[in-house]
């Protein structure tokens, strides 16, 4: 099997069963596992009616454990070569994987990170934080990585496509949004070959359900450290 699709969700009620039809237009021998942390909105009733769809794996997960905790839980599940998690809020278009194995394979890369600020590079970084405020946890994240590792990388903390291999191998550990984040440091510590390729980004706001929040950047910031400084 090729491809594993982490859908990950958490009170998606309006996006998901959009998500699900999307990942299954993929035209790629796949598998689709989604991952409910624990719904209040009517997601996981939903969720619920397709436990019997063979081209699904549904997770219902007893409480809400974290965004971290669900890469987790994809991880130790996928059995494709390759493994690609959207998420369920639709902010990313499903078939810019397409673009992402084509550039894994042409370059033979172990990671592939889907870059929003990739066609962008020549706009300032003030011009984009006095755009989108939450742009700045992503300047400053890049900025650490491309600094301790020597990258150039543009956006570390789209989405991704990743070696499923290689994902099971690093073991990340992290239950809170921090995973993203030790991701993609264990990636550049332990040397594998990673890359960027330019997506399809439309974000949503809080009031539309988005729920990365300033405060976030701090355990992010540990992470980084963390695998950097503090782990073998």
């Amino acid at each position: 099997m090729k491809l594993t699709i982490l859908i990950g969700c958490f009170n998606e009620k309006p996006t998901i069963l959009k998500a699900i039809e999307e990942a299954k237009a993929i035209n790629i021998d796949k598998e689709i596992i989604v991952i409910d942390n624990c719904s209040t909105d009517g997601t996981r009733e939903i969720l619920e009616g397709l436990k019997n769809d063979e081209k699904l794996k549904v997770i219902l997960q007893p409480k809400n454990f974290g965004a971290g905790y669900t890469g987790i839980v994809g991880i130790r599940l996928a059995q494709g070569d390759y493994l690609y998690g959207p998420g369920a809020d639709l902010e990313y278009k499903m078939e810019d994987v397409y673009k992402m194995i084509d550039k894994m394979e042409s370059e033979n890369l172990d990671a592939v990170f889907g870059s929003r600020l990739l066609n962008r590079a020549g706009v300032s970084r003030f011009k984009l934080i006095k755009e989108r405020s939450f742009w700045l946890g992503t300047i400053i994240a890049t900025f650490l990585i491309n600094l301790l590792y020597r990258k150039d990388f543009t956006d570390i903390i789209g989405t991704n496509l990743i070696k499923t291999s290689v994902l099971k191998k690093i073991n990340c550990k992290a239950n809170s949004q921090a995973f993203a984040f030790e991701l993609v440091s264990k990636l550049c510590k332990g040397g594998y070959r990673s890359g960027e390729a330019p997506v399809y980004y439309k974000p949503r706001t809080h009031k539309e359900g988005k729920t990365i929040r300033a405060l976030d950047i701090v355990p992010a910031l540990w992470a980084i450290l963390k695998v950097r400084f503090f782990e073998g």
